[in-house]
């Protein structure tokens, strides 16, 4: 019986080496050894300090012992105090960020489009209306006795309750956000048409434009605008290949005249996620992105949504 290792070394042309059960056995032998004798090195090192400052603190007075235990004490709180500052921080400037979003999307149809996730949907509540319990009580007053010390860590410990179940809502929040679609498809920011009302580049009568056209070379990576399911992924009579993502919310986005597509119909894809080329299938004059976004299957100014995008930072 024999032990097959990849060695990083020239033993054989293939990298791979071959131990016999009594070779592993002896190089097991040496590691657990060199383990042993180090383990063994760091638990006399940390035995002997752990003996120094036993004798150092039996031999302190009893009121010296008790101005080190609440001196330590005191350290501990004002590093967790540092901490919840610091995720208070933090936490509101995600939430400004959401609140930001959230403003923008409901000027979309004057607020009455609907687009806003929806992040409560099948879930039945009810209830009093009441206010939240809160923390700002007198156990926040400051002092270094140890039953201010007590009240000051119990609020804490709630000030830290509330602050987490903040964040979870909050980031709630940000993954339903993340399946609107406001991010740009490609990297291109020249337009060859866009949405509304055109010349038809190619018979020359007045027609209506359901997207916008972003001209970009064949091969440029096409991304989704948001996170969603992929609905549809093939050829579509003169817009070429097609792929088209259900958003929710009755929100959905079509890449048309793509000349190679990566995902297939049922795919989750996030937002920024590559799902296909540029290409010039179907009724296409020249290589472009035709990118649609359709709101309860009615088009829509994908300009609204990408102008959102381009101006609300991450959540």
């Amino acid at each position: 019986m024999a032990f097959v290792l990849h060695s990083t070394r020239s033993v054989s042309r293939s990298g791979v080496r071959i131990l016999s059960v009594r070779q592993a056995v002896i190089c097991t032998g040496a590691g657990v050894l060199v383990l042993g004798g180090l383990a063994f090195g760091a638990g006399m090192l940390v035995g002997q300090y752990h003996s120094e400052q036993t004798t150092v603190i039996a031999s302190m007075p009893k009121d010296a012992v008790k101005e080190k235990f609440t001196f330590d004490r005191l350290g501990d709180m004002t590093g967790r105090l540092v901490k919840l500052e610091s995720d208070t921080h933090s936490l509101l400037q995600k939430l400004g960020a959401l609140e930001n979003l959230q403003t923008r999307l409901a000027r979309l149809g004057d607020g009455k489009s609907g687009v806003l996730p929806n992040t409560t949907r099948g879930i039945s509540a009810g209830g009093q209306m009441m206010p939240p319990k809160d923390c700002t009580s007198k156990d926040l007053k400051s002092g270094s006795t140890p039953k201010e010390m007590d009240a000051a860590e119990k609020a804490m410990v709630c000030l830290q309750g509330l602050l987490d179940r903040v964040e979870v809502a909050a980031s709630r929040q940000s993954v339903a956000y993340m399946a609107m679609p406001i991010e740009q498809p490609v990297n291109s920011t020249r337009i060859g048409s866009g949405f509304g009302n055109r010349v038809d580049p190619i018979n020359g009568h007045l027609s209506f434009h359901p997207g916008i056209d972003f001209d970009a070379p064949i091969g440029t990576q096409i991304r989704s605008a948001g996170g969603g399911r992929v609905t549809q992924a093939g050829w579509v009579n003169e817009l070429g290949n097609v792929v088209a993502i259900d958003h929710g919310n009755g929100l959905t986005t079509r890449y048309a005249h793509t000349s190679k597509v990566y995902v297939k119909i049922g795919d989750v894809v996030t937002p920024g996620q590559p799902i296909a080329e540029v290409g010039t299938t179907g009724r296409s004059t020249g290589p472009h992105l035709h990118f649609e976004i359709l709101h309860n299957g009615q088009y829509v100014d994908p300009s609204s949504y990408l102008s959102i995008g381009a101006q609300v930072p991450n959540v």
